[in-house]
């Protein structure tokens, strides 16, 4: 059986999201400072989205006994999650390559601003998919 590689990635991404989630359900317009109805809509439906990972990561970390845990559906979760990871490192990506042309403005931090943000998901990122891997490649 391979180490027990998969559950730090599952809280990673558990602890990453939920402040994102509560953000895009909660304050919108922290998100997206003038949103329009609709547009507020939209990212509170990505909250919610966002808030359904965090329930299977939650499901997949308290309900898997130890013996089982890094089984291959556990993997194949890990990976799945983890490519979502790859769109808001490319928005991170875009909001650092905007905020350095002139007469962009200051953008406004949240959660970290988009370097942090960068950095957290390329992490969530290498975390999921690489654990999930290893653990498929360990069968």
């Amino acid at each position: 059986m391979p180490p027990p590689i998969t559950k730090p990635a599952l809280l990673l991404h558990l602890l990453t999201e939920t402040p994102a989630a509560l953000s895009f359900l909660f304050a919108p317009t922290a998100q997206l400072p003038g949103a329009s109805p609709d547009a507020k809509l939209i990212l509170r439906n990505l909250g919610g989205l966002l808030m359904a990972t965090n329930l299977v990561s939650l499901v997949v970390l308290f309900t898997t006994r130890p013996e089982e845990e890094d089984d291959k559906l556990t993997a194949m979760i890990c990976v799945c999650l983890g490519t979502y990871h790859v769109w808001p490192l490319y928005r991170a990506w875009a909001r650092m390559m905007r905020s350095g042309r002139p007469g962009q403005g200051q953008e406004k931090k949240v959660l970290g601003g988009p370097v942090v943000h960068f950095g957290v998901h390329l992490l969530c990122l290498g975390a999921l998919v690489g654990g999930g891997v290893v653990a498929l490649l360990g069968y």
